[in-house]
Formats: structure tokens, C-alpha cells, sequence
């Protein structure tokens, strides 16, 4: 389970997230729609930890995962995200580029290295 409880992410001149307030449940789901420009991507990175919130609370199964000392790596094992900006490697078929984080290592690319 997910939980987000008052998060908000400022920028200098944009805060893209107010009082955000959520939980999704295992097995839930969810589609974040609207206009672009309207956080949607800073949700998603702020849920990943790749952006830090600058307020509030993300609890992964009950732990807080914007604690100081938490060890996000543990977090990010077991979510992960598609970005709008995706590429491929054309020389891979799509299970060989979905394969390829799990995999890890560029030198065992199949079909060659990076």
C-alpha cells in the first residue's frame, strides 16, 4: 500500500503539489490525467523519491519512506515507473528493452553492448 498524506513539492516559482493526500491499496488501478504542467510527473517522481517532497509523508506498507535515514534503494525495488519520454534500443525486441533494468548489467545486453 501507498499512502500520501499532506505532500507538497515547491519549486522557487511553482508548487505543482499541494496537500496531495492518497492511498492506494495493492492491486489498485490508478490513472494520474490532466493538463500538462499540472504535476503529474513531480507526483510520480516524488512517489519514486527521485524528487524529495518538500513536505509531508509517503508510507510504503505502513513505512515512511520520507524519513531522513530510510533507505530509498528498498523503496525502489519494488515500484517502478515508465517516463513520458521513453527510448528504446532498436537493436532489442520490446521484451528484450523491458528486460533490460531487471537485467542490469550493460555488458550482458543481448544482441550486444551499450
Amino acid at each position: 500500500m501507498i499512502e500520501l498524506m499532506h505532500m507538497e513539492k515547491k519549486y522557487d516559482r511553482a508548487t505543482p503539489l499541494k496537500d496531495v493526500n492518497a492511498v492506494i491499496r495493492e492491486g489498485d488501478v490508478i490513472s494520474v490525467i490532466g493538463p500538462s504542467g499540472t504535476g503529474k510527473s513531480t507526483l510520480l517522481r516524488c512517489i519514486n523519491m527521485l524528487e524529495r517532497p518538500t513536505a509531508g509523508r509517503i508510507l510504503l506498507d505502513g513505512e515512511d519512506i520520507t524519513a531522513p535515514k530510510y533507505d530509498v534503494t528498498r523503496a525502489r525495488q519494488r515500484m517502478g515507473m515508465v517516463f513520458q519520454s521513453f527510448n528504446l534500443f532498436e537493436h532489442l525486441t520490446v521484451i528484450e528493452n523491458v528486460m533490460l533494468a531487471p537485467h542490469g548489467h550493460p555488458e550482458e545486453v543481448p544482441g550486444g553492448s551499450l
